[in-house]
């Protein structure tokens, strides 16, 4: 019966492609938001890994992906996870913040950036950010500070260069705080010729599949300080890899996104995709993680199989961080145009859009539907709630709520290739 259900399902499915090329006269489906950048190479490592589970936990991969992606990301030191998350744990750790600290944390944010805080006890004080790039407001962090205050936390959010990086960084240094870095969204964004995560005391990425690469699931810490390097390792070395059926489903993701999200023929192959690998999908973010528990999988280091899909999509990263900064281009003059409110690249960065954001109407970013008709694409959500996606309040920070209500992001990968000769070269 399941299988019968399954079928119909798909039958439906296709059905609705059908409708949508020939009556209403519209793309049968349309950019995606993830994996945009995993290629049939991709593919092709996934598959090769899959036959060599003996070799799931080989550091030597690993090893090799966290010292190409210190040279590439101009960082002195990194180390890789199975998550952006447990990154931002690592940092928690290596900075040694721990029960009666406090952090600032920009009121606009994923739920796994206040919960890593949590889980070492820290107590998180949200701020305020200003909706021009969409980071925090140096002016909001700096009414937060207390005296149990140890850390602020950066976010370069879509992509973008936080506008009060400078002065931000400047508060830190004179309040005498560490600063960490969310680039979950920034990967190869620079601001002064240095990329972003390098000019805090810590710094973390995401590789998760909607990020700026991917390895499905993943996060790299950076720290340019030899002693929270040292403090970095100490926590690399005590993680575990993941368990061998975990690693085995992170793999069969791969084919199962790229012909779900990037593949040419993704119109029926997503299909065969969710029919093949669809029953073995994990979510990024747990039912448990969104309630503020810490699920038992957390905590992993990156296994060789992701380290090596790692490096090999982060050799394609500039070109498909040129295709985003064109397509980006077209979109803030679309943006002008129409009077919406236009992002902002702050003087002297170079930033990489994730997504562009906007603004729109309330009712606009409820009933999306008019994008498809209008612009020919799907609009994301990013974010649903000030900690995104659950319905987590935060005090004294009505220009995240405002952001809540009104900003959407539009695409900024549209299909393109590696090497392709398409808008980023």
């Amino acid at each position: 019966m399941t299988g019968l259900k399954t079928a119909a399902r798909v039958l439906r499915h296709q059905a609705g492609h059908l409708r949508s090329l020939v009556t209403r006269g519209r793309p049968a489906v349309f950019p995606s938001f993830t994996a945009m950048t995993l290629d049939e190479d991709d593919v092709a490592l996934a598959e090769d890994w899959s036959a060599r589970p003996e070799a799931w936990n080989d550091p030597e991969p690993v090893r090799e992906f966290e010292r190409a992606f210190a040279a590439w990301n101009g960082s002195g030191h990194a180390r890789a996870f199975l998550g952006g998350r447990v990154a931002l744990s690592a940092c928690i750790d290596a900075l040694e913040l721990g029960p009666g600290a406090e952090v600032i944390v920009p009121g606009y944010t994923c739920v796994v950036v206040p919960n890593a805080f949590d889980f070492a006890g820290v107590k998180v004080v949200y701020a305020d950010i200003e909706l021009e790039t969409y980071g925090p407001d140096a002016t909001a962090v700096e009414s937060k500070i207390t005296d149990r205050t140890r850390a602020v936390l950066i976010q370069h959010l879509y992509g973008l260069v936080c506008r009060d990086y400078e002065a931000i960084l400047d508060l830190a240094r004179r309040r005498r705080l560490f600063v960490i870095e969310d680039c979950a969204h920034a990967t190869g964004a620079e601001y002064r010729g240095v990329r972003v995560g390098n000019r805090g005391h810590m710094g973390f990425i995401s590789t998760e599949q909607s990020k700026v690469f991917t390895t499905i699931q993943g996060g790299v810490a950076i720290t340019g300080d030899p002693a929270l390097a040292r403090r970095l390792d100490a926590y690399a070395e005590r993680a575990p890899f993941p368990e061998a059926e975990r690693t085995r489903r992170l793999l069969q993701a791969v084919p199962l996104n790229y012909m779900r999200s990037k593949s040419p023929d993704r119109w029926w192959r997503a299909d065969y995709a969710m029919l093949r690998f669809g029953r073995d999908e994990l979510v990024s973010t747990t039912p448990q993680e969104e309630r503020g528990e810490r699920p038992a999988h957390y905590g992993r280091r990156m296994p060789a199989p992701l380290a090596s899909i790692g490096r090999n999509q982060l050799r394609k990263l500039d070109f498909y961080n040129r295709v985003r900064r064109g397509h980006a281009a077209r979109w803030h003059a679309w943006c002008g145009e129409r009077g919406l409110p236009e992002a902002r690249v702050i003087e002297d960065s170079v930033p990489v859009f994730l997504r562009y954001p906007t603004r729109v109407e309330r009712e606009r970013k409820r009933d999306r539907r008019w994008a498809r008709r209008e612009i020919g694409v799907e609009l994301g959500v990013w974010y649903v709630s000030a900690v995104h996606p659950v319905n987590r309040p935060v005090k004294d920070c009505p220009r995240a709520m405002e952001a809540v209500a009104t900003c959407v992001n539009l695409p900024t990968l549209l299909g393109e290739r590696y090497g392709d000769g398409g808008i980023g070269e």
